[in-house]
């Protein structure tokens, strides 16, 4: 019988299917279709914001959690670092060319590499003190820097707001990251949400979804 590398039990699958939902709202941000890719990332947060509750509830092995740790931090720079960079260049690049010519293109790819380092730094950060934790059977109770997936919810809260206020989405997006960046290495402590808050979250970004899915507006700039 054949092996694989991996597993594959259901405290894993949401990882997994967050995965695969950034590749998809990649594919939909090259191919120009924004909404669809806003809508992948806050697909790509609802199931980071849950699979960590699923895996903590499940019995698992030292080396089970190990992966857990890892691949968690591997998926987040996909979904949360790469996958939102992969947006700002689609609806960067070509307004930043259009207004200043080439130095545009550069200074877009300088943006868009800065927030993705700024998000691997914390996200290596993040994977030092968790093992710290786990070696002394202690249990996180904050974060220091604003966590990488926030950007599932204030990404598509600029969106929305873009939209709704007919604002030119490029530059407003373009600033975001660059704010997001910095907040991602401030050694601030944000206190970790508990699953109700989690709940509550959900909620607040609910109507964000449906705005975005069932609004017809052309965003400014793009």
């Amino acid at each position: 019988m054949i092996s694989v590398l991996g597993y594959y039990k259901y405290w894993v699958i949401l990882t997994y299917i967050g995965i695969v939902s950034a590749v998809t709202g990649m594919s939909f941000a090259i191919s120009g279709n924004i909404k669809n890719a806003i809508i992948c990332l806050m697909i790509c947060g609802a199931c980071d914001m849950f699979d960590g509750p699923v895996a903590r509830r499940a019995k698992r092995t030292d080396r089970e959690r190990a992966f857990g740790i890892q691949i968690d931090s591997l998926a987040d720079i996909v979904c949360f670092g790469v996958f939102p960079a992969v947006i700002g260049y689609t609806v960067c690049s070509g307004y930043m060319k259009s207004a200043i010519g080439v130095p545009g293109t550069i200074i877009t790819l300088a943006v868009m590499s800065v927030y993705v380092l700024a998000a691997l730094i914390r996200l290596a950060y993040f994977n030092v003190i968790e093992i710290e934790l786990q070696s002394k059977k202690e249990k996180r109770k904050y974060y220091e820097g604003l966590p990488v997936t926030s950007v599932a919810l204030l990404l598509p809260i600029v969106y929305s707001a873009c939209l709704g206020f007919k604002l030119s989405f490029p530059p407003a997006y373009g600033v975001a990251m660059i704010i997001i960046a910095i907040a991602f290495l401030l050694k601030v402590k944000i206190p970790k949400p508990k699953i109700r808050y989690m709940i509550i979250m959900c909620v607040i970004g609910l109507p964000f979804i449906l705005y975005i899915f069932f609004s017809r507006g052309i965003l400014r700039g793009i």
